[in-house]
């Protein structure tokens, strides 16, 4: 691989696959510690808390679950995974050009 291929790689094509692969492989206990900003300097309110959990349930196929943790993370999943796809073509076609 060469060093300009390496220059070239857009740091989102590398940053929504793991985020998305972490969110795949989490423990969506309750139990579990929140990775949540605002909850740990103590803001009670946060718009995107159960966004994760509901990715979690979503891309293992429990629609439900998902749709319960945070009524956006189906659509927030479908576009990372979109916007994945869209990167990677990107990026395969300025690997192909010379």
């Amino acid at each position: 691989m060469s060093t300009a291929f390496l220059r070239k790689i857009n740091i989102e094509l590398i940053a929504w696959p793991l985020g998305l692969i972490l969110l795949y492989m989490m423990n969506p206990d309750e139990k579990a510690g929140s990775l949540c900003l605002l909850k740990k300097i103590g803001i009670p309110f946060c718009p995107g808390c159960g966004l994760g959990h509901g990715i979690h349930y979503f891309l293992h196929g429990q629609w439900s679950a998902a749709i319960q943790h945070h009524w956006l993370s189906p659509l927030v999943a479908v576009v990372l995974l979109y916007r994945t796809v869209q990167l990677a073509r990107l990026q395969y076609a300025d690997y192909k050009q010379p």
